[in-house]
């Protein structure tokens, strides 16, 4: 005998799935919970594309962005049944979300003025539900550590916010054109900072699986380069302008090589390890160096990460290979890169990111790259401003 068919229902509370069994669906606490004397929470809802139906009312609708709700196919927010209480079109988190993405998180982004200018653009971003959702996600990723007792909490709703956000941006096919480039651009950009922050502040200490998690996330920042590439005239013709000019200002390099970085150089140099090898570690270093300007330039060291999020971006795919195979002067020039990681430990996207990435590169390597190692180690027993203008 054929099994009868049956829908699975997919709107049950969190805890009755946690727990694998069958949830009542009464909100705001369904029986199980109510039973046991369980906290009871709802998926929360994310940002979408929802499609209009085909009637006559809604034959001349565009697509819409609109919350979507855990609701049985075919049915949307956006076309209730008479007599059923909908879900809200946002939830409480939401609220909660994105409040705090608008008076805190965006102060991440080194000043009031760079704040401000992310408020600017702000209407182009919402425009894009895959944009709306990450930024929702690294609002979540921020709250997770600000508060410590609902840590998983806010970093679980984070983790589904990108999900769902990766979903959609993978649906959706775009081109890059003067319409999407800027919700391209910056749906790359914060998913990188996103990424990093997983890696250094949610790392195992496990230093292997470290380096494979940077190697994703230096991945992942080669698509802000991809679409750079393809955009830079158009992005240049955008709100972005201001920011770019900025920013192309602060990443200047003039040939000259710091202290630090000329050491690192001289030392690839003495290795003869062959031109082609040479000239991708020579590049990196070049990056690191332009880098370490932006970071010099912004002023002052704290709330600032000019620098440590730009040069993730530069380095070639090239060099990401070399990092993948563990390849010693990678792992140095990585080992250069955490001390502008370490100058920004105060902030809660690197937190002590670049002391672990140091001393595990040192573990990692031996006593034979001491030499090599020498300015990394030295920036985690002296003061790091005075020692960074003599490094870069």
């Amino acid at each position: 005998m054929p099994r009868r068919a049956h829908k699975k229902s997919r709107n049950g509370c969190l805890e009755c799935k946690r727990r694998h069994i069958k949830c009542n669906e009464n909100r705001p606490i369904c029986s199980n919970c109510t039973v046991s004397e369980r906290v009871c929470e709802y998926g929360i809802n994310v940002f979408k594309v929802i499609r209009p139906v085909d009637s006559p009312i809604h034959s001349a609708a565009s697509t819409s962005l609109s919350p979507a709700t855990n609701l049985p196919s075919g049915r949307s927010s956006l076309s209730p049944n008479p007599g059923t209480l909908q879900d809200p079109p946002v939830n409480m988190l939401h609220m909660e979300l994105f409040y705090h993405l608008s008076t805190d998180t965006f102060l991440v982004f080194d000043s009031r003025k760079s704040a401000d200018q992310f408020f600017s653009i702000m209407p182009h971003l919402l425009q894009s539900p895959y944009m709306v959702n990450e930024l929702l996600a690294f609002s979540a990723l921020h709250l997770s550590t600000k508060h410590p007792e609902r840590r998983e909490y806010y970093r679980n709703h984070a983790a589904q916010l990108q999900t769902h956000a990766l979903a959609i941006f993978n649906e959706t096919e775009l081109e890059v054109n003067q319409e999407t480039c800027v919700p391209l651009f910056f749906f790359s950009a914060i998913l990188g900072l996103h990424t990093l922050c997983d890696v250094l502040v949610y790392r195992e200490n496990d230093f292997e699986q470290v380096v494979d998690k940077f190697v994703h996330c230096f991945r992942l920042y080669r698509g802000v380069r991809a679409i750079c590439g393809k955009a830079w005239d158009m992005l240049h013709q955008s709100v972005l302008k201001p920011m770019l000019v900025d920013g192309q200002s602060l990443y200047r390099f003039d040939g000259r090589l710091g202290a630090g970085c000329d050491k690192l150089l001289n030392l690839v140099r003495a290795a003869k390890l062959g031109a082609t090898l040479t000239n991708i570690y020579k590049q990196a270093i070049e990056y690191l160096q332009s880098s370490t300007n932006a970071l010099m330039a912004a002023g002052s060291l704290a709330g600032n990460i000019h620098g440590t999020t730009g040069w993730p971006v530069l380095v070639s795919q090239e060099y990401i290979d070399l990092l993948m195979q563990r390849r010693p002067e990678a792992l140095v020039i990585l080992a250069h890169y955490a001390i502008l990681l370490h100058s920004c430990r105060d902030s809660w996207m690197f937190g002590d990111g670049g002391q672990f990435l140091i001393e595990s590169i040192r573990d990692f390597l031996g006593l034979d790259w001491a030499e090599w190692l020498e300015w990394p180690i030295k920036a985690l027993n002296s003061p790091i401003e005075p020692l960074l203008r003599e490094f870069g």
